[in-house]
């Protein structure tokens, strides 16, 4: 498709000039998308590292849990749940990455009360207790890498969309627009110079 133009070298120059404004765009864009892949690649590897603390932490609460409640009556057991009582404040902001925001969470305080009968319970449900700050935060921290992949997933299907716009529509729809123009303002040119020739040679001939 070639944009529909007045062939005229005005519009030619402003062709030309939305031509460069176009690469250099182009240019700045692809830069961006490649810096943002580095980026999501290194998340990836994060993301592995954050999940796999997440597994161990989770395999090793759950083994605990189920010592005590092999070790104690249900009752306890469930008496013991319910006398955790957990209370944790997490500070929710931004950071920007490539000039996008991404989440930001941070545990500004982690407070567990236990009131359940030492007597009765297992040692190993303290161990759960002791380990709960670390799980919590082994959580929320694999939750914020993983929404940060998917804005940044977004973001990267985003400018993919418009370098491809330029580079494969706006571009070569300029490019085409200037030849164009330029043919036309030859074929103009041409013209003129046979007129002129054919005044010559009749202004001669008298």
């Amino acid at each position: 498709m070639i944009l529909r133009v007045n062939p005229n070298r005005m519009e030619l120059l402003r062709l030309r000039k939305r031509l460069v404004l176009a690469r250099r765009g182009h240019k700045l864009l692809q830069d961006k998308l490649e810096e943002m892949m580095r980026r999501f690649l290194l998340l990836l590897k994060e993301i592995d590292q954050a999940r796999e603390n997440f597994l161990q932490r989770s395999a090793g609460m759950v083994q605990d849990l189920i010592y005590c409640r092999i070790t104690s009556s249900a009752s306890d057991f469930d008496h013991a749940l319910e006398g955790i009582t957990p209370r944790v404040e997490v500070n929710v902001s931004t950071a920007r990455i490539m000039n996008v925001k991404v989440p930001l969470l941070r545990i500004e305080k982690i407070a567990i009360e236990k009131s359940y009968d030492f007597l009765r319970t297992s040692p190993q449900l303290d161990l759960v207790v002791a380990g709960a700050g670390a799980y919590v935060e082994a959580v929320l921290k694999l939750a914020q890498l993983l929404k940060t992949l998917d804005i940044l997933a977004a973001e990267i299907e985003r400018g993919r969309r418009r370098v491809n716009a330029l580079q494969y529509m706006l571009i070569p729809q300029i490019e085409g627009a200037i030849r164009n123009i330029t043919q036309k303002l030859n074929e103009f040119e041409r013209g003129n110079l046979v007129r002129l020739m054919r005044v010559k040679e009749i202004v001669r001939s008298h």
